[in-house]
């Protein structure tokens, strides 16, 4: 016969009453065994073991509901004819085989705990009332197999050494990864939450799952993973467990992986998707030695009471707001005469128009050849597009008098000027003022290349009206609310999904907290990193309210266009602004930190280091300042190239980046020594070269070592980041940035010591508390407390217990200090050219 399907329906039949009477053929052995004692069996397909245990009374502890532990060994076998085990209990029931496969690997021994009785009674009522109630301990083994060789099975049934979980107490189990262990914490009636902890000695890579008191208990690393809580994890893992999740207690299993691939190697299952991390991978994966086994240690502690969250919130809260509270009570005591005498501004106001004088307008039209502003090409800008006819009817320009402009002199160091009385007149209105300003006085004779004096003063470069340079300053402002808007409203989306999608997963790795300091609220799973960004926000808010009272006071009593820095209030607002954008995409990227959304939490603070830069630049040359546009567009390229960086940075992106960034800085370099006259063009390349080939001693020697410094600090940086090639490519060039910011800040501060510039007493305080402020900030930024650029099982080897008030650890600490020096460096920002309100522009030098 070639095939069962042709043969008639009598041998049909007698086939299948052949192979009953094979089935009846197998003989039924029905044991009684004992506790604690190795059992061998042997097996083959005509034999079945149906092994009945009854538990010992007696001993320590409640034996009613702990449960029972089986262990397996079988010495043949194959996974098409295995050794079927069959535990049948009054919780329900739970097959088994030998041998099985776990990642590619056959095991031929295992060890099970069973389910508790108790799980059972879940929502049944009264589990007494049922029959053999004094027996539910009870259960029974089926044993069989397929296999027609005889093989050999050892079982041995026992107690758990380890099974209640004590509170604030460690215990320790041992697993490995043919026999997980199981272990059970019941919540005292008056706990909210507790926090789990496991620590170990040992290297091998695990799984840590926290499960529902029901039954089944998934103790194999493909059931795990789809029940519950759970983490990966070589020496530390920490998980926050709420009653109202778990309300009969909670099961904690320990899983031992077979090889450290999952806690070691880079994430792959998550993120081959995108195109940086799978077609830029640079380093294949690594070939790491079999664990087989681990020792834990497992501690249930305390988490904080409501009234913990409260004071720690609160307290943060009042922090923030002591500073509206100084800021408000410095305000007051400036109407005290004796305090006033030390803050009060020493500037020379515009003088009156006088009376009957004509309009703006007609003296703009009586004067003789008079031109229009927009004509006016008497500046070093070579590139203005500025719209100078722009008006802004709510903020009136600086009053503008009548005086003789002389060339610049030598720089003397200037002493501490007081505007005379016969000069404090009242203001007139803004737009005759500004009409009636003369035309500009001819820029000086130039000494050096591309029409450069030898010795530029302010006034060379503060040559466009006012109203122009305050709408250029307004434009920051105004793009930045743009792209905040924009760019922050999809991130807040984005981390929603995320925080939903890790509630309703369970796994722990997607999201690298600090699980040894993470408070949950609600549905945040990170409450303290988030409440933590407080002071951005409440700082930066504060810091737009004293740049916009100050712009008010200078609307008031406008003063005399030609002494002072030139007030630029719209690049300073942006400062602020920037610090509240900082706050809300800080926090959104702490709702779920990791390498899918690491450029939320650093994009602004991109964005502040240059306005920083920006601004200093700003304030003594106005008139060549880079526009917003363009200065955002380059924060757009540096964002996209730290994408690129951390989603597919190899030894190929960091050699171009490296090249780009040294190459970048030289041309910035020409650009601000000739005071943006040089082009990357070949007459301007010409030039500088034949300057170079003179020799001669350079015509500016203080930009001159800005830009030494610049360069040497910025190769440091850039043969740093090519020698380390950190995954953290994001925090490398926030370093470079933040360096050259501060760089800059010191130099400014130091040039203006060096031309005897004094700074006003309160400037020096608030440089010194930004110091003061900036040094813990960013010891506490490198010890931080998680690493999202490698696994989530070694970024908990950064987690720590929390630093204050049992709530916020190391990076808390970071925020706020950070949000504190940045406050007070803005502050400092907005009032350390105090001192130069009553010096004439052509006496201020530019550096």
């Amino acid at each position: 016969m070639s095939a069962p399907e042709c043969a008639p329906l009598p041998v049909l039949l007698l086939l299948l009453a052949l192979g009953c009477a094979r089935a009846a053929d197998v003989d039924v052995v029905q044991l009684k065994l004992a506790y604690n004692e190795v059992h061998t069996l042997l097996l083959n397909n005509s034999v079945e073991y149906i092994l009945e245990f009854t538990p010992p009374t007696g001993g320590v502890g409640s034996y009613e509901t702990m449960p029972s532990m089986v262990w397996l060994r079988s010495d043949g076998g194959d996974v098409a004819h295995p050794v079927l085990v069959t535990a049948r209990q009054r919780a329900g029931a739970v097959t088994w085989q030998l041998p099985y496969e776990l990642q590619a690997r056959l095991l031929f021994e295992l060890e099970r705990t069973l389910c508790p009785d108790d799980t059972a009674a879940a929502g049944a009522g009264d589990a007494a009332a049922c029959e053999g109630a004094d027996e539910r301990s009870a259960f029974s083994l089926h044993v069989s197999t397929a296999c027609a060789a005889p093989l050999r099975v050892q079982l041995r049934v026992s107690r758990p050494d380890v099974w209640r979980l004590p509170f604030a107490a460690a215990v320790s189990v041992y697993a490995s990864q043919a026999a997980p262990r199981v272990a059970h914490y019941e919540f005292a009636p008056e706990q909210r939450s507790v926090r789990v902890v496991a620590s170990s000695a040992s290297g091998a890579c695990a799984l840590l799952s926290v499960q529902n008191y029901s039954c089944p208990i998934a103790q194999t690393l493909a059931d795990a993973a789809t029940v519950g809580q759970r983490l990966t994890m070589v020496h530390s893992g920490a998980v926050e467990v709420m009653r109202r999740e778990f309300p009969r207690g909670f099961f904690v299993v320990a899983l031992v992986f077979p090889t450290d691939e999952p806690c070691r190697d880079a994430p792959r299952d998550d993120d081959d998707w995108l195109w940086g991390d799978a077609v830029l991978r640079s380093e294949p994966p690594r070939d790491v030695a079999d664990h087989a086994a681990k020792d834990f240690s497992i501690a249930v502690g305390v988490a904080l009471t409501r009234a913990q969250y409260a004071l720690a919130a609160g307290a943060t809260l009042l922090l923030f707001l002591s500073f509206y509270v100084l800021f408000g009570a410095l305000v007051l005591a400036q109407r005290w005469p004796p305090f006033a005498r030390h803050v009060r501004p020493r500037a020379v106001l515009a003088p009156r128009e006088p009376a009957g004088s004509p309009s703006g307008a007609e003296a703009e039209a009586q004067a003789p050849g008079a031109r229009r502003r927009r004509g006016s090409n008497d500046t070093y800008d070579s590139c203005d597009d500025s719209n100078s006819d722009e008006e802004y009817s709510a903020e009136p320009a600086e009053r503008a008098a009548p005086t003789e402009h002389t060339a610049p002199t030598e720089h003397t160091a200037p002493t501490e000027h007081t505007a005379p009385t016969s000069q404090a007149t009242p203001a007139v209105d803004a737009a005759t003022s500004e009409r009636t300003a003369p035309a500009p006085a001819p820029l000086t004779d130039s000494q050096g290349p591309f029409g450069l004096p030898a010795a530029p003063r302010l006034a060379e470069l503060a040559r466009r009206p006012t109203r122009t340079l305050r709408a250029r300053s307004d434009r920051y402002l105004h793009t930045l609310y743009t792209v905040a808007v924009f760019y922050a409203l999809p991130v807040v989306q984005f981390v929603i999904a995320f925080q939903i999608f890790l509630n309703v997963s369970g796994s722990l790795d997607y999201c690298y907290y600090n699980f040894l300091c993470a408070h949950r609220v609600g549905a945040l799973s990170d409450f303290n990193h988030v409440v933590s960004n407080l002071g951005y926000l409440l700082l930066g808010a504060l810091f737009m309210l004293q740049v916009r009272r100050r712009r008010r006071r200078r609307k008031r009593t406008p003063r005399h266009r030609d002494y002072g820095i030139p007030a630029h209030y719209g690049l300073l607002s942006a400062l602020g602004a920037g610090m509240m954008v900082v706050a809300v995409l800080s926090a959104s990227y702490h709702v779920c930190p990791n390498r899918l959304n690491f450029q939320f939490d650093t994009a602004f603070m991109y964005v502040l280091a240059v306005l920083i830069m920006v601004k200093i630049y700003q304030s003594r040359h106005p008139d060549i300042n880079a526009r917003a546009h363009a200065t955002f567009g380059v924060l757009a390229a540096l964002i996209a190239t730290v994408v690129w960086g951390v989603l597919g940075g190899g030894r190929a992106f960091w050699g171009v980046f490296t090249a780009a960034h040294v190459f970048t800085f030289l041309l910035l370099s020409l650009h601000i020594y000739y005071f943006g006259q040089f082009r990357l063009e070949k007459e301007s390349l010409a030039l500088a070269a034949s300057e170079l080939r003179k020799g001669a001693r350079p015509a500016y020697r203080a930009r001159l070592a800005l830009l030494v410094l610049g360069n040497a600090l910025n190769w440091l940086l850039a043969g740093f980041g090519l020698l380390r090639q950190s995954g953290d490519f994001a925090g490398h060039m926030l370093m470079v940035l933040l360096g050259n910011a501060l760089l800059y800040m010191l130099f400014y501060l130091g040039m203006k010591l060096a031309h005897g510039e004094r700074l006003r007493w309160y400037a020096w305080a608030l440089l010194g508390g930004a110091a003061a402020a900036w040094a813990p900030a960013l010891y506490f930024f490198n010890a931080g407390s998680s690493d999202w650029s490698t696994t989530p099982a070694l970024s908990r080897h950064r987690n720590h217990e929390c630093r204050v008030a049992q709530f916020y650890d190391n990076h808390d600490l970071w925020h706020m200090l950070s949000a504190v020096a940045l406050y007070l460096s803005f502050s400092a920002l907005l009032t350390w050219d105090d001192g130069l309100s009553a010096v004439k522009r052509t006496e201020i030098p530019v550096f």
